[in-house]
C-alpha cells in the first residue's frame, strides 16, 4: 500500500515530538519492514528540514533528513499537479492540493 506523508508527520518523527512520535515512527518503521511504500515531497522534506533545523542544529538536522531519505520515496511534484491543484475548486489549501 502506498502511503503520503506531510510535513507534520517527518517533522513528529524527526524531533521526536510527543504525544505523537509513537504514531509517527511506527508509520515509518512500516515502510522498513515493506508493509508500506511511504512518499512525501520534496517540499514537505524542505518544512520538515526548517523545523527541525531550528530545534537542533541544522548539521544534524540535516543527519536526520538523510537518513529518513533512505526509507521515505520522494512523490513526483510535476508541472500537470500544480495546475491540477490550481484548477480544482475542492482545493483551498494549495501545498496539500499538489501533494494530493
Amino acid at each position: 500500500m502506498k502511503v503520503f506523508v506531510d510535513a507534520n508527520i517527518l517533522l513528529s518523527a524527526l524531533n521526536k515530538e510527543y504525544p505523537t512520535f509513537t504514531q509517527t515512527s511506527q508509520i515509518i518503521s512500516m515502510n522498513e519492514s515493506n508493509r508500506l511504500q511511504i512518499f512525501t515531497s520534496p517540499v514537505c522534506r524542505a518544512i520538515a528540514f526548517y523545523f527541525a533545523k531550528k530545534k537542533s542544529k541544522a548539521t544534524l538536522a540535516k543527519k536526520k533528513i538523510a537518513l529518513l531519505s533512505q526509507n521515505i520515496s520522494i512523490a513526483a511534484a510535476t508541472p500537470s499537479s500544480v495546475a491540477s491543484a490550481l484548477a480544482n475548486p475542492r482545493v483551498n489549501d494549495f501545498e496539500d492540493g499538489m501533494e494530493y
